[in-house]
């Protein structure tokens, strides 16, 4: 994992702060495990956020992904992930795990991170729609396991239909989101791009989430056609649903 001093400087990087106070209550005190612990992140969640505000819990989860995925996200380096699309993918992983501190369902949040950092693996090969298929086949080669592989085979568009599939030129199989974590992560990526385009004020994750539907219908970029927007939509809902 990273050292101490590297948690300083990335936070510092990100937001001009370095949050010392918070890195400490973290990783310098008896209680390290549990402060890193998975299954305790919505308490975690709320200290964090009750001692040092909103923008300490993205510098929180960011260290907790970053602790939890470190060899993983070398492993996206070695296979010639570019950079930005390494910086996306940590950014998918940190924002998939904020969501799994929010809904009322079991999830496997080890899952949800490792998922968010290998969805796009094919990009170390193409831009393009096969990235998913080109990743998938590298998850393989890796052992990664099939949960990672059905979310890499599935984040296209948040699981095609095979009309889709088949207008895309991909080989036309079950890309039917079914899990939990295959959802959360594939929201949060759909997430992360509206937030990090430019298209919200300030990059503004609240405001990103709250006019989600809105955006869709605004941006064909991120609806793309009236059957990916519904699935987005439906997606949307059931995941707020489960917060409730």
């Amino acid at each position: 994992m990273p050292s101490y001093q590297k948690h300083l400087e990335i936070s510092t990087q990100r937001t001009g702060k370095s949050y010392q106070e918070m890195h400490d209550w973290l990783d310098n005190h008896p209680q390290k495990a549990e402060r890193h612990s998975l299954d305790k992140l919505p308490e975690n969640i709320g200290f964090v956020r009750s001692s040092w505000g909103d923008e300490a819990v993205v510098e929180y989860l960011q260290h907790i992904v970053e602790d939890a995925a470190m060899q993983d996200i070398e492993t996206l380096k070695k296979a010639g992930v570019p950079v930005e699309a390494v910086s996306h993918s940590i950014e998918v992983a940190r924002k998939a795990l904020e969501i799994s501190s929010r809904v009322k369902i079991s999830v496997n949040r080890k899952l949800i991170i490792l998922g968010g950092i290998y969805h796009d693996l094919g990009k170390s090969k193409t831009y393009g729609m096969q990235h998913g298929e080109i990743g998938a086949q590298m998850a393989k080669e890796l052992n990664l396991g099939d949960e990672i592989i059905q979310i890499i085979l599935k984040h296209i568009r948040g699981g095609l239909t095979e009309p889709e599939a088949v207008e895309l030129g991909l080989p036309v199989r079950d890309y039917t989101l079914k899990t939990p974590e295959e959802k959360i992560v594939i929201y949060a990526d759909r997430m992360v791009d509206i937030y990090t385009d430019g298209i919200v004020p300030n990059a503004d994750k609240k405001y990103a989430e709250t006019r989600f539907v809105e955006i869709l219908n605004q941006y064909e970029k991120y609806g793309k056609n009236p059957v990916t927007m519904q699935r987005y939509i439906c997606l949307n809902r059931e995941i707020h649903e489960w917060m409730n």
